[in-house]
């Protein structure tokens, strides 16, 4: 009961419990006054009209008693006298019975007891004195006749004083009670109008303070929902009323603190999100351009590779012609053992022999020297790539060894070439020493076998190195095109993420907040925008 005191509910009800009252009290009251005034006309008709009328019956049948006796008088004839008595009888039961419901109706009471008693006392009087009258005008008796109603006057005009008495003071008493019966109209005409007017009052007070109440809640209620419906939030509402419009106003404040902060929140983290996929962007963009740029290196590395295969598979080519011509030279030897004849010959086959693998040593020196130089870059490409180009990084160390190795044995070859010149000249200059110098020479020939079979091997592995390290740059070329083809995924996810921030923003922005607000956000936006802009370029 105490939460409900107060509400608009506890008003209403209260507002129309008060005029029911009221309006209960006025018919109440109006209902009394009516009949009292029903009893006041009841009495003026049943106490006033009716004795009046019935005082009047009394009379006017006195006043034809009267005058059937002056016409009885004036008469001779027996039927016409008998007439006129049946009209006197008549007459005279009339005036009993006029009496009677005189009597009846009480006005013999109060004022009108004394008439009524001068009335009881001379109307036997005047009912004896007619009928002597009647007797002796029945019998012819005129003179005493004309005596009894010469005797008879003053008892008549007693009664007729009396009736007309009677008739004055019912009508007296008539007017008393219609005064009284006007007073209660007015009365109850002063009390209705007085209980219409305060109940009037008191809808209008009523109805004041219902608007008020209702008003003014409901403006501001629906000023709130305006704002709030057209994005203006924290519109600082006071609740400052109770009931169910306080409970409305505290809701809609409620509602608009809610979505302020909801407001807030979104901004934010529409402005966090555009930061960070701008800076996953960004981040995407140097990824992209350090892959492209490892792509381009290891397009140059293939490339550098190609050439060292094709060089390799040149080494290999000149060291089975090396190694052929070591076994022709080998077999010149032993022929020049038998053909003595020949070894003029021979020396010189073996002196062009010496020039071409002279040559070929050359060109081994040459493809050694090319090789350490590939291999030199190699190392610094697979130290650009870092952990991903450690086993390239071991493969070209390993060539670079070979390469080394080759130089050594290319050098060996020239000077073992060399010794073999020098002795070819010296076996010319002394032909006598030829069979010792053709020792020299088969052995310096098998020595040259063996370096070129070492460099077939060793270009034998080169050339399997180079395929492993071609194999290794084909797969981080491979990586490299799958990284490209990551990169541009994230890229476009960023470039989405940012949209998407920046969709929400102009989203959440037909939303208004205070100016300092407005401005953080507005700036976070405009931020937003450029950067989304900046990564779309």
């Amino acid at each position: 009961m105490k939460g409900m005191i107060g509400t608009m509910r506890f008003t209403v009800i209260v507002g129309a419990t008060v005029c029911v009252v009221m309006l209960a009290a006025m018919s109440f009251f109006s209902a009394i006054g009516l009949s009292r005034l029903d009893t006041r006309v009841a009495e003026v008709y049943l106490k006033g009209a009716l004795p009046v009328a019935n005082l009047g019956d009394m009379r006017k049948a006195l006043l034809d008693i009267r005058l059937q006796l002056r016409r009885i008088q004036a008469t001779t004839d027996a039927s016409t006298v008998s007439s006129f008595t049946d009209a006197i009888r008549e007459d005279e039961d009339l005036l009993h019975k006029a009496w009677n419901d005189y009597y009846a109706s009480g006005a013999a009471s109060g004022e009108g007891r004394a008439v009524a008693d001068r009335i009881v006392a001379l109307l036997p009087q005047i009912m004896d004195g007619d009928a002597k009258i009647a007797s002796a005008d029945a019998a012819g008796d005129r003179d005493t006749a004309e005596k009894y109603i010469v005797a008879d006057e003053a008892v008549w005009k007693a009664l007729t004083a009396a009736i007309d008495d009677g008739v004055d003071v019912t009508r007296s008493e008539a007017g008393k009670w219609a005064d009284q019966g006007h007073a209660t109209y007015h009365t109850t005409l002063i009390l209705a109008l007085t209980m219409s007017g305060m109940g009037l009052l008191t809808a209008i007070a009523i109805s004041i303070y219902l608007l008020r109440s209702i008003s003014r809640p409901l403006e501001k209620s629906i000023g709130v929902a305006g704002n709030i419906s057209v994005g203006k939030l924290e519109n600082n509402l006071i609740v400052d009323c109770g009931g169910e419009f306080g409970q409305l106003l505290a809701a809609l404040k409620r509602m608009d603190e809610q979505l302020s902060s909801t407001v807030r929140r979104i901004l934010a983290s529409a402005a966090s999100v555009g930061r960070s996929s701008h800076e996953i962007a960004s981040g995407n963009m140097e990824l992209s351009s350090r892959t492209e740029e490892q792509a381009s290196s290891l397009e140059e590395t293939a490339a550098s590779m190609t050439q060292l295969t094709e060089t390799v598979k040149q080494n290999a080519d000149n060291a089975m012609q090396a190694n052929d011509l070591a076994t022709g030279a080998a077999s010149l030897a032993d022929t020049g053992n038998e053909a003595v004849q020949g070894m003029v010959g021979t020396i010189e086959k073996i002196a062009s022999s010496s020039s071409k693998i002279s040559d070929i040593t050359g060109v081994i020196e040459g493809i050694a020297f090319q090789t350490n130089i590939l291999a030199l870059n190699a190392a610094v490409e697979a130290a650009r790539a870092g952990e991903q180009g450690r086993g390239f990084a071991v493969v070209a160390s390993e060539v670079r060894s070979l390469a080394q190795r080759s130089a050594a044995a290319a050098k060996e070859i020239k000077e073992l070439i060399s010794a073999s010149v020098a002795m070819i000249q010296e076996g010319a200059r002394q032909a006598t020493d030829v069979g010792a110098t053709m020792t020299h020479v088969k052995q310096a020939i098998r020595s040259v076998s063996d370096i070129v079979a070492e460099i077939a091997r060793a270009s034998d592995e080169q050339s399997r190195g180079i395929e492993q390290v071609e194999q290794a740059v084909s797969q981080m070329d491979e990586a490299t095109q799958q990284n490209a083809t990551l990169v541009e995924r994230a890229a476009a996810a960023a470039q989405s993420l940012q949209e998407q921030a920046k969709n929400l923003g102009d989203a959440v922005s037909v939303f208004l907040l205070r100016q300092s607000t407005e401005g953080t956000v507005a700036s976070e936006r405009r931020q937003v925008e450029e950067q989304l802009e900046v990564s779309v370029v």
